[in-house]
């Protein structure tokens, strides 16, 4: 089935720079720096920070929400409900957060291998609707810029992942059919279903090897290793 492929793109966080990893080292420092530690414990912020982004994001996906809302409340609401004073600038902690953040190098394990891999054969890519300048550094500090020829944004063109736009979008970008192109990602709703519905082919990488129907995917893998054989 990916026989005639010619053009690739990856997802970043969490398909190949290990954000899940690196956030919690990430939010250590925001505890630390910015003393929460005076008003809650750690696991309660961490409890508190996780709940709502995961919340935010869902939303940012789907177009409900602008990129500032979310990066603007997400802090000022964990640090609410984890009854810390109004007086701590939140925006100063996002923007050291991901400042923090985009600076570590921990990447998926297998990603380096796999990425040098495909880009012998194909024109690799990211697609993500991670920030602008956050996601270039995180692929320059980990090392993996090197295998990516573009990389395209929610940011660049104002439309997110699962939203067909997008995906035009990336294709126009890097001048690729959807018939030639296939889909790296670990999240089947905005990857594998937003790709599968814009024509693309996918695959779907479920890390945790999580049960289930997973229609919109031509292959599923539990190691980013296992896409050698399929690519």
């Amino acid at each position: 089935m990916f026989e005639n492929i010619t053009t690739v793109f990856v997802d970043l966080d969490d398909t190949i720079w290990w954000f899940s990893r690196n956030s919690l080292q990430s939010l250590r420092h925001i505890f630390d720096t910015f003393g929460i530690g005076r008003y809650c414990s750690y696991e309660t912020f961490d409890t508190n920070y996780h709940r709502i982004n995961s919340y935010l994001w869902n939303e940012y996906h789907h177009a409900r929400i602008s990129k500032d809302i979310l990066v603007n409340e997400r802090f000022r609401y964990a640090l609410e409900e984890s009854g810390c004073p109004a007086g701590i600038d939140s925006c100063a902690m996002n923007d050291e957060y991901l400042d923090y953040l985009s600076r570590l190098p921990l990447a998926v394990p297998g990603a380096e291998e796999m990425l040098a891999h495909l880009c012998k054969k194909y024109d690799v890519n990211v697609l993500s609707n991670g920030f602008k300048g956050v996601q270039q550094r995180k692929l320059q500090s980990s090392g993996l810029d090197k295998y990516i020829h573009q990389v395209v944004l929610s940011d660049d063109c104002g439309i997110t992942k699962p939203l067909r736009g997008i995906f035009d979008y990336a294709l126009d970008r890097c001048h690729a059919t959807a018939q030639s192109t296939v889909m790296i990602g670990d999240n089947y709703e905005t990857d594998i279903c937003g790709a599968h519905d814009a024509g693309w082919h996918t695959i779907y990488f479920n890390a945790p090897a999580e049960p289930g129907a997973y229609p919109a995917a031509d292959a599923m893998v539990t190691s980013l290793l296992q896409i050698t054989k399929l690519l």
